[in-house]
């Protein structure tokens, strides 16, 4: 009896020790008591928060913010899953959420720690990819179109065909992301852009190749480019072309003709985080309003969050890429992902077409 009872006790010891390297300090349990965490790992776009909103949240919390940036979804996802760092939330865009997800690589969100989420505009709740909200919480919004300077291109371009004057040599910047590229050649040449053939991605980076000696750079964030004036045009975010706007009022944005791509840039977390209410208390202080407003004018993309745009500044109310009419938005498309087998496909005709 007395083993028994001895065995029996060495067990609970050794259940409530595992449960005690498991915990992190940062409660989720349901009815129980949520700690934040000393720390929560951030990984985020460039050119995304303001200091002084991270600041804010470290005085007022006690957190310590670990803060790095990305430049593409593609090095997001390959860090998250290889696991190497702990991150507690990241900004994946709509069709990386739904490969997240697809993938079994995020939490569930509670919302009931994110009270602010009531700020949400109902027209960007239950999208296609999260279509019953458990997995992200929008952040920003945007559209891929065409920058451009207007002391330089003295009338508006149209269309994506526009990118391919010779005049602009050396003056064109063009999004790094292999599918950004590919639906903007495949809106051009007329194709489904969410599901062309072999043959037409081909076709298409054919397109990219003789574009080449236009071609400046590949770059996600070249707002500092156009502010210098040393790139023209570009395909590109309406929040680099308002971001640059802001500091050249020669620099404006239109949606092509072809179409053009909206999008949305959400908050999630990752299953590798250790500090999920944490994360969820950063989320909620990001949607007051008054915080939200420094993000819309730290870089001016369309904002979800009904109760800040009421209060932003004419200013960025009115930059480029933020106004367009509703028969310009009709045309806009959804990005989609592609299978992995064309995914892989178009990864190399990408390569190929750059190296030209």
């Amino acid at each position: 009896m007395k083993k028994s009872f001895v065995f029996a006790l060495f067990s609970l010891l050794i259940v409530l020790f595992l449960a005690a390297c498991g915990s992190n300090g940062d409660s989720d349990n349901a009815g129980g008591e949520q700690e934040l965490s000393d720390e929560l790992i951030v990984f985020n776009w460039s050119e995304y928060i303001p200091q002084e909103v991270i600041d804010g949240f470290e005085e007022e919390y006690g957190v310590d913010v670990v803060y790095s940036t990305y430049n593409s979804n593609h090095e997001m996802l390959t860090k998250v899953q290889s696991g190497t760092v702990a991150y507690d939330l990241v900004f994946p865009s709509d069709y990386y959420v739904k490969q997240m997800v697809d993938n079994d690589l995020l939490l569930e969100i509670n919302f009931d720690n994110i009270p602010n989420y009531e700020n949400i505009a109902n027209a960007w709740r239950n999208m296609p990819f999260d279509a019953e909200n458990k997995f992200s919480v929008p952040f920003m919004y945007g559209y891929d179109g065409i920058i451009y300077n207007k002391k330089y291109i003295k009338e508006a371009p149209t269309s994506w065909e526009d990118l391919w004057n010779p005049e602009y040599a050396g003056k064109l910047v063009l999004l790094e992301e292999s599918k950004e590229v590919s639906n903007m050649v495949q809106q051009l040449l007329g194709n489904d852009m969410n599901d062309p053939t072999e043959a037409q991605l081909e076709e298409g980076f054919e397109r990219v190749k003789e574009i080449m000696p236009n071609v400046l750079a590949f770059d996600a964030a070249p707002s500092s480019r156009f502010v210098r004036e040393e790139a023209w045009i570009g395909h590109g975010y309406s929040g680099s072309a308002a971001t640059a706007w802001l500091k050249n009022e020669d620099i404006d944005f239109v949606l092509p003709e072809e179409g053009g791509v909206v999008w949305l840039d959400a908050m999630v977390i990752p299953k590798t985080s250790e500090n999920k209410y944490t994360a969820e208390v950063f989320i909620d202080y990001l949607l007051r309003p008054e915080v939200s407003v420094k993000l819309s004018e730290f870089i001016p993309y369309g904002n979800p969050n009904e109760a800040a745009v009421e209060i932003l500044p004419d200013e960025i109310k009115n930059s480029p890429g933020l106004n367009f009419p509703d028969e310009v938005i009709e045309r806009t498309e959804w990005n989609l992902p592609l299978d992995s087998d064309r995914t892989q496909y178009m990864n190399r005709l990408f390569q190929e077409a750059k190296v030209e």
